[in-house]
């Protein structure tokens, strides 16, 4: 009966933060207070401070989180034109959001005093500061995997992620403190392949602030240009089709994180529905590579599944049937050949030539 309260409960708090979304009453309250946050100057950050619009989303989201409007603003950033939280937030968020049945469990691996308290300190003009003082070698093997069980399931669900993974480091505590950055980055994508629906629309700044550059191969020839051809129209739309190509880029590296992560194939046709819902946004190109990845990971998901249950379900080798189950198991790695790719499918066949001469005389 306890258990029967705790999810109807769970159920409403998401049926009313939707539904308040159209009330005219709650809608007036949140527009007065995000009137009187956006007068803030201590306790709002510049960038919401006179901004009553985006304190208003602040204020609803944290209505949504139940949280402290104030405490959530504290942890936003903007980048791009775009309210990014910090992903110490997000990780608050996710651990009390009612869809966990455990606390996440933290599992490091690997040679980590390569890196801990390897740093160097620079100055710049806001004071000293760290960067990292080991090299990209140093990183080889170290890792970690997060495990935590959703309600309803007895198994938790992990995730494996390492160091090398994490692409985009735009804090300095990646040089502080690298073992607490890949925590929070790890519950992160464990969020977005699990539970997306608990961040849908929040992203972190590493998501929205992605240097990656690319290099142009075959650059087209220098064009001459008048002082009168340039206008400050021209430079403003310049400006701001950069920062929607930014994020557009931003939501595509999350859509191909996911995909390289997906590890059932429930997640990966999440995946490929959830692309199909920014397919106007994506573009053409975008969506037609993403979809592809998707399509691509689900198969591979699948195969991969077929042939680890094939080979885990095989009998001993002196219980009747066992070789007819083991050359069974042979027929599948072969019929799925083509999704698993060159190396899964040769780490199978190795694993299945060491069985062989137990079950086939």
């Amino acid at each position: 009966m306890h258990n029967t309260n705790v999810t109807v409960a769970d159920q409403n708090t998401v049926i009313n933060s939707n539904v308040a979304l159209f009330d005219s009453q709650y809608l007036n309250a949140i527009s007065t207070f995000a009137q009187i946050m956006a007068q803030g100057t201590a306790t709002v950050p510049k960038h919401l401070q006179g901004n009553q619009a985006d304190c208003m989303a602040v204020a609803m989201q944290a209505a949504q989180w139940q949280m402290n409007p104030f405490a959530v603003a504290q942890k936003t950033h903007l980048i791009n034109g775009v309210l990014g939280y910090e992903a110490q937030l997000v990780n608050a968020v996710i651990s009390r959001s009612g869809v966990l049945a455990s606390r996440f469990e933290y599992e490091w691996y690997g040679p980590w005093e390569k890196v801990v308290g390897k740093f160097h300190i620079r100055k710049g003009d806001k004071g000293e500061y760290r960067v990292p003082g080991w090299t990209l070698a140093d990183e080889a093997g170290i890792g970690i995997i997060i495990r935590a069980t959703l309600k309803g399931e007895d198994q938790p669900r992990e995730l494996d992620l390492l160091l090398a993974q994490a692409r985009t480091r735009n804090s300095t505590l990646w040089a502080d403190d690298p073992r607490q950055q890949l925590a929070y980055l790890a519950v992160k994508r464990w969020a977005r392949l699990f539970c997306p629906d608990v961040i849908l629309g929040v992203y972190t700044p590493d998501e929205l602030d992605d240097r990656r550059e690319e290099r142009e191969i075959n650059p087209a020839p220098a064009q001459h240009v008048s002082l009168a051809d340039i206008s400050g129209d021209n430079v403003t739309t310049t400006q701001t089709a950069q920062e929607s190509a930014q994020n557009i880029d931003a939501l595509a590296d999350d859509f191909r994180d996911r995909i390289e992560a997906a590890q059932d194939v429930d997640s990966a046709k999440a995946l490929r529905a959830d692309i199909e819902t920014v397919k106007a946004t994506l573009g053409s190109a975008l969506f037609t590579e993403l979809k592809n990845k998707a399509v691509k990971r689900y198969y591979l998901v699948d195969a991969r599944n077929k042939v680890e249950a094939a080979i885990n379900s095989l009998p001993s080798p002196d219980e009747p049937g066992a070789a007819e189950r083991f050359g069974e198991a042979e027929r599948v790695l072969a019929s799925v050949k083509r999704h698993l790719g060159e190396d899964l499918h040769d780490q199978f066949s190795i694993t299945l030539a060491d069985m062989k001469p137990e079950y086939v005389g």
